[in-house]
């Protein structure tokens, strides 16, 4: 039993350990799903939950920066602004270019109505996505916050002009004027008012906030016709509205016009006879209307007169005046057409007739009635005058329907009553400039200045056409006579300073830079204050390479407006090309301290700088330069242009260790980009790791496989390869005997830090046997200047010498001069000979020539020999052709040692020609010739003809 109870708990314990193992190595949720986890929650609305999370997420990856904006957008929606500023400022200092957090930054400062703060975040936001319809929309709607709303009204149209078709644009477009209209008129200034709700009603004409605001200050003004007629325009639009009809109902309940809305009232009832509220008005507004009146009412007593008496004149006349004097325009022209059917042509009514359309706005048909007037009473000034102003206002009437011809035929009649009448000259001439038809437009002007000169209106006007016509120098003689007539005069100052800044644009775009110049100069005459023109003027003095003007116009601009980051920033530009750096720099430092989220000011700082260090490399300065690049990497460790010319300077000086750590931060920061990781592979080149270099030279071809970046790669993988196997084969022909000679050598090189060594075995089968001879070869590097070159071979005395020493130091001197002392022991047969060799060679870009002497001892005899060999490099210095000329016969000629005693005292010449091509670095082919003359004697010679090929691969 009781091992029965052992067994059970072992068998617990073992199931309660693994289950403490499972959660003990059990891997928690990466940055990514706590991510997601915190987007749902927030959907959830638990932000809590979702900050608890996000802050999770931030532990694990500080550098996550979507996850770090949710952060900030959570505090925004639980109230902590402090924080949420923290978190969007963190995100953009991280990455400039995340434009949502631009958008959160705007809302939080916004939201704590610090407008300059938000103002600098969408300024900043706009110079990174300059065409961005949602922050366009933000800087409107800081502006109109801040409640400047002139800068406003002119961004509104800006950006109306570039998204006309866009409705939330249209939207917002309305909705600053109708904030600005709200704004002067809670402030009393009722002109400014209704001009911004006027602006609102030309792109949302059904704005109902806008014309009940335009309504009621006509109320309060006292202006109820005024306010009726607004009324009337918008019922003949939708003349079903409720809420209209009533509103008419009550103007003409405050009008005392009870019969008018009595009579309404009834109308208001036939559409909606279900309504309540009119059926409980009527019988208050008959008793109102009976206290008013109290039978006292003349209107209703010259009624029942003609009721009683329909002839009675008297009677009639007064209903008709009574009826206009309250604005009951339809009854007064009801009366009267009552009082034509009898007398159709009564002067008098036909006057009143006129009087009543004219205040219905009915223009046409009474300038129609006082044409008629005006042909019974041909020498009436006054008719013709009101035929003029009524044909006038007929003609307004058509021109804001946007019926022009119908407009200019009204207005053209005007003008044939009253040719010199300035208002239909001014309709005429704005109906031709809305059509632009600029043409006909200055035609009229040209024909209303004729008669009236020093007209302001007509003046303005002339040089308004002109300028859209681009005949701006005209058009700003009018505005400059205009603002000599009245100086001072703020009005045509700023009309002649836009001509002058519009033509001054517009000859920019056409690339006329000097007479674009003297537009901007002239405004400067006008406004040294001038902003637009100034920073125009700074500009193209940039452009045209005129720095010292251009430096002069920042100062003007500054002096003016001492703290403009703009001016600041162009005239820390203008230094930078003056080569003035460090004034350059400390404007922009200040700049960046002032504002250290900006991200132009950061850059135009660094920028700089960097233009500072790369004078410096220029002018041989390189631990100067060095030191600047530093600072750049001090304020930006990520800056790719620092970073490569920090590594070049470094390497240039040798320090390789600090090359490459700073090429490892480049690759850090940029993985993808090539360049710094061909900056390691140098560095590692010139450190003699090849290994590594090559690795990181392979990592470049597999960003960027271009020609140069592969033969670099196969250069360094020959670096690392120690090995070398050799085939060589020589065949030589004489014309004096039939005998050949052929020589074939195997041999295996290996390449040690400071040079190489090599061991070769030559074979060369002869009737009287065969000739083997073993070599053994060392290059030794001393001094990177400095190298020695030894040989040692051996023979079996068949064909070969059967012994042979060789030695020479070389040293390289200035001007890529290198000379050679050597000597050379051979023993041959019979003979010892011990020569001495001197040798110099010189390198020119491409071409090498070596001339080498050889100075022979063969007791009793002494010999000299000379060997002049040139090469040409190609493709890197992998291929060559070379050019050989002798004379003598040297110790080191290979064709010659078989022959060497017979061949040492003779007179000999040659000459020779070879081509080396090497394939990758790594596996070269070889084919020389040789052709050599000897003099037997004084009358003969004979000749030796060798081909030489050779084969050699690295592994």
């Amino acid at each position: 039993m009781m091992s029965f109870f052992k067994h059970i708990l072992s068998g617990t314990l073992i199931c309660l350990s693994l289950q403490a193992e499972a959660q003990l190595f059990k891997k928690g949720p990466d940055a990514d799903d706590l991510y997601n986890e915190a987007v749902k929650e927030t959907k959830a609305q638990h932000y809590a939950k979702a900050i608890e999370l996000s802050r999770a997420a931030l532990a694990k990856r500080p550098e996550f920066t979507d996850q770090e904006l949710l952060l900030g957008r959570l505090y925004m929606l639980t109230g902590q602004t402090d924080a949420a500023r923290k978190h969007v400022k963190a995100v953009l200092a991280k990455d400039p270019l995340y434009r949502d957090a631009y958008l959160y930054a705007i809302n939080i400062e916004l939201g704590a109505k610090k407008y300059e703060e938000a103002a600098c975040y969408v300024d900043e936001g706009l110079y990174h996505f300059p065409a961005d319809k949602d922050l366009m929309l933000k800087k409107l709607g800081i502006l109109d916050a801040s409640e400047n709303f002139f800068q406003g009204g002119i961004y509104a149209n800006s950006l109306l002009e570039k998204y006309s078709d866009d409705t939330v644009v249209t939207r917002a477009y309305t909705g600053h004027y109708m904030l600005a209209g709200h704004y002067y008129q809670v402030r009393g200034n009722q002109l400014l008012a209704q001009q911004n709700y006027e602006k609102a009603l030309l792109i949302d004409p059904n704005n109902r906030e806008a014309k009940e605001a335009i309504t009621n200050m006509y109320i309060r003004n006292g202006s109820y016709t005024s306010a009726i007629e607004q009324i009337n325009a918008e019922l003949a639009s939708n003349p079903g509205s409720y809420d209209l009809m009533m509103r008419k109902l009550g103007l003409l309940q405050d009008t005392h016009d009870y019969a008018g809305a009595l009579a309404y009232l009834q109308q208001i009832l036939k559409r909606f006879p279900n309504d309540a509220k009119a059926r409980s008005m009527e019988t208050p507004l008959r008793m109102e209307a009976a206290a008013w009146y109290a039978n006292t009412d003349p209107y209703l007593l010259y009624q029942g007169v003609l009721e009683k008496n329909p002839g009675n004149r008297e009677a009639l006349d007064k209903v008709i005046g009574l009826s206009m004097s309250r604005g009951a325009y339809r009854e007064a022209l009801a009366w009267i057409n009552r009082g034509l059917k009898n007398s159709p042509n009564d002067q008098r009514l036909l006057a009143l007739k006129m009087d009543v359309l004219e205040s219905d706005r009915k223009f046409t048909e009474a300038a129609a009635i006082a044409e008629k007037l005006r042909v019974s009473n041909p020498g009436n000034a006054d008719l013709k005058s009101r035929y003029t102003a009524l044909k006038i206002a007929s003609g307004r009437d058509y021109l804001s329907q946007q019926q022009y011809d119908l407009a200019l035929s009204e207005f053209s009649k005007a003008l044939q009553a009253d040719p010199k009448d300035t208002a239909a000259l001014d309709m005429t001439a704005n109906t031709y400039i809305i059509q632009k038809d600029n043409a006909r437009a200055l035609q009229v002007l040209d024909k209303a200045l004729a008669t009236y000169p020093n007209n302001t209106r007509f003046l303005i006007k002339k040089s308004s056409v002109l300028a859209d016509m681009g005949q701006y120098d005209e058009a700003a003689g009018i505005a400059a006579q205009l603002l000599e007539r009245n100086p001072g005069d703020e009005r045509y100052q700023a009309n002649l300073v836009d001509l002058r800044l519009t033509a001054g644009r517009i000859l920019m775009q056409s690339e006329e830079y000097d007479m674009a110049a003297g537009q901007f100069r002239a405004v400067l005459a006008e406004q040294p204050n001038n902003l637009d023109a100034i920073n125009y003027l700074i500009n193209m003095e940039s452009a045209v390479g005129q720095p010292d003007s251009a430096l002069m116009y920042a100062d003007q601009g500054l002096k003016f407006y001492p703290d403009n980051k703009d001016l600041l920033l162009k005239k820390a530009g203008v230094l930078t090309a003056m080569h003035r750096y460090a004034e350059s720099n400390d404007i922009a430092y200040q700049l960046m301290q002032r504002y250290p989220f900006t991200v132009k000011y950061r850059n135009a700082y660094t920028d700089g700088l960097l233009a500072e260090g790369t004078a410096y490399q220029r002018n041989n300065q390189p631990d100067s330069a060095l030191t600047v690049f530093k600072q750049v990497l001090a304020v930006n460790r990520r800056d790719s242009m620092a970073l490569l010319y920090t590594i070049n300077l470094l390497n240039g000086k040798q320090q390789y260790d600090s090359a490459l750590a700073y090429a490892n931060e480049g690759i850090r920061y940029y993985p993808n980009n090539d360049a710094f990781i061909q900056k390691r592979a140098v560095t590692l080149e010139s450190k003699k790791e090849y290994v590594a270099a090559s690795a990181a030279a392979d990592s470049v071809v597999v960003l960027k496989n271009t020609p140069a970046n592969e033969d670099y790669a196969d250069y360094l993988k020959s670096k690392t390869l120690k090995n070398q196997f050799g085939m060589y084969y020589l065949n030589t022909n004489y014309d004096y005997t039939s005998t050949k000679y052929n020589i074939a050598t195997l041999e295996y090189r290996h390449y040690i830090p400071r040079g190489s060594w090599a061991a070769r075995l030559n074979y060369a089968g002869r009737t009287q046997g065969t000739g083997l001879m073993g070599e053994a070869e060392i290059y030794y590097n001393h001094t990177p200047r400095m190298y020695s070159y030894g040989l040692l071979n051996y023979s079996n005395g068949i064909v070969f010498p059967q012994f042979r020493v060789a030695y020479s130091l070389f040293k390289t001197f200035k001007h890529n001069i290198e000379g050679e002392l050597g000597v050379r022991y051979l023993k041959a047969d019979s003979v010892n000979s011990i020569s001495g060799v001197a040798s110099v060679a010189k390198t020119w870009k491409d071409f090498w020539v070596n001339f080498r002497a050889y100075f022979i001892s063969d007791s009793p005899n002494f010999y000299t020999s000379f060997n002049l060999t040139s090469r040409y490099y190609m493709n890197h210095s992998q291929d060559y052709i070379m050019f050989v000329a002798g004379l003598g016969t040297s110790p080191d000629d290979r064709s010659r040692l078989v022959q060497f005693p017979k061949l040492a005292g003779l007179l000999t010449r040659s000459v020779g020609a070879g081509y080396l091509k090497t394939f990758k670095y790594r596996t070269s082919v070889g084919v020389y010739g040789t052709w050599i003359n000897q003099k037997i004697n004084d009358t003969d010679y004979q000749n030796q003809y060798d081909l030489y090929i050779t084969l050699q691969r690295k592994f």
